[in-house]
């Protein structure tokens, strides 16, 4: 079961693109903060002299200044945040040379600290003001309102996602660059025959062309080790097979009944020995890839173990060219044919094309293999089968020789129990452009 700390778990290049993203988030964030949290960008204050204008009837200056003129019976309660300035009101009567008491002034209430030099300040109409004129018959208000000026809102938050993206941008470039190395270590890594394939290139940041160097040198360690190995088990298999040969020419001498049975000691050991080889050197990798048709050589096969009386039967054949070494794939088809006709009896081969890939079916009608073994049918020296006779077959290579032969063509092998019973087997490989 997946612990639940391994369900989310991006990439490099993801969890790099998101501290970028969220770094450019907290920063844009913080200046959001300073702009609309502090004072306003309001539209230009009013002057005292265009605010005494209005009770005149004069416009409202341009922006986002709101006025209302109306009448009253008298002045409306001061709201809260407002107090009466009576300076600047005595101002404003001056102004219109009115009466001081004739004009009333309401407007935000200035900060009681406010410094001597910022008194000027007060000329100027911030936020907000109530402004009446006493009359024959009541009280003229204007009442005026400055509102927040949007377009500034607009250009700020468009601005910051512009620069969000316009930064964001490089940051996955960047990113990627980054990541693009370890993509190519991981993609190195990961295919069939590592020993076999060409160095990974060393770029990227120096831990990066670390981890590739150690890896270019562990793939170099278990080639030489592969070599070695191979070579070995060939001198053994030529050192084996000159004794095997006295063998054989010495049971000669023996009476029917005991050379027969001797001789076929000294067969199945030659076929091991080869098998064993085969296995050790990646049968068909080192041979010439040529254009061929598969149909063909399963068709070849059928006919042949036809012949010698095994029921193997082609139900479905359709043309598909692939490229690859003749003499391989045939020993990889020829092996599960055969393993079908002695484990189940009988082999049900059909050839088919889907997309740009060609696939093999074989079936058997035999009881099939325990669901828990079934990955273990291609590890080499196991068998379904317990025993290991001469009857049911030889050391457990077949398979694993196939599969081989299947990835190296870049193809894959895989296996099933079929539902009415016996085990399918599935060859993959790709089709010649």
């Amino acid at each position: 079961m997946t612990a639940p700390r391994d369900r989310f778990n991006p990439s490099i290049l993801t969890r790099i693109v998101a501290l970028v993203a969220a770094s450019l988030l907290l920063a844009l964030g913080a200046m959001m903060l300073v702009a609309f949290r502090g004072p306003p960008p309001h539209s230009r204050p009013m002057p005292l002299s265009e605010a005494a204008g209005l009770l005149r009837g004069g416009l409202a200056p341009a922006g986002a200044w709101t006025v209302v003129r109306y009448r009253s019976d008298r002045v409306p309660d001061a709201e809260p945040g407002q107090q009466l300035d009576r300076a600047s009101a005595a101002r404003v009567a001056a102004m219109l040379h009115l009466p001081t008491a004739d004009i009333q002034l309401q407007r935000p209430i200035p900060p009681g600290d406010m410094p001597p030099m910022e008194a000027d300040m007060r000329l100027m109409m911030h936020g907000g003001f109530l402004l009446a004129q006493r009359t024959d018959d009541g009280w003229q208000v204007v009442q005026a309102r400055q509102g927040a000026n949007g377009r500034w809102y607009a250009i700020t938050l468009s601005l910051m996602a512009g620069i969000f993206i316009l930064l964001l941008l490089p940051a996955y470039w960047v990113a990627r660059r980054i990541t693009q190395p370890i993509r190519q270590l991981a993609e190195g890594a990961a295919v069939e025959r590592p020993e076999r394939a060409d160095p990974l290139p060393l770029t990227g940041p120096p831990e990066v062309r670390a981890v590739g160097t150690a890896y270019n040198h562990m793939r170099a360690r278990i080639a030489e080790y592969l070599n070695e190995r191979t070579a070995m088990l060939v001198a053994i298999a030529h050192d084996l097979r000159t004794p095997m040969t006295r063998l054989s020419f010495r049971l000669e001498a023996l009476p029917e009944g005991p050379r027969a049975k001797a001789q076929a000691d000294v067969q199945e050991m030659r076929a091991m020995v080869t098998d064993l080889l085969d296995f050790m050197r990646g049968t068909g990798d080192g041979a010439d890839r040529v254009r061929m048709d598969l149909s063909a050589i399963v068709e070849t096969l059928a006919d042949d173990l036809a012949d010698m009386n095994q029921d193997v039967v082609v139900i479905r054949s359709s043309r598909a060219v692939v490229r690859g070494d003749t003499v391989a794939l045939r020993r990889c088809i020829g092996n599960l044919i055969e393993n079908a006709v002695r484990y189940g009896g009988s082999a049900r081969i059909a050839v088919g094309v889907e997309g740009r890939r060609v696939i093999v079916l074989v079936e058997d009608d035999g009881p099939g293999v325990p669901a828990d073994t079934i990955d273990r049918l291609c590890e080499p020296f196991y068998r379904g089968e317990a025993s290991r006779n001469r009857e049911t077959g030889g050391v457990g290579l077949g398979l694993s020789i196939a599969r081989s032969i299947a990835e190296s063509h870049g193809g894959r092998l895989m296996f099933a129990n079929r539902p009415e019973g016996g085990l399918q087997a599935r060859i993959t490989l790709p089709l010649e452009s």
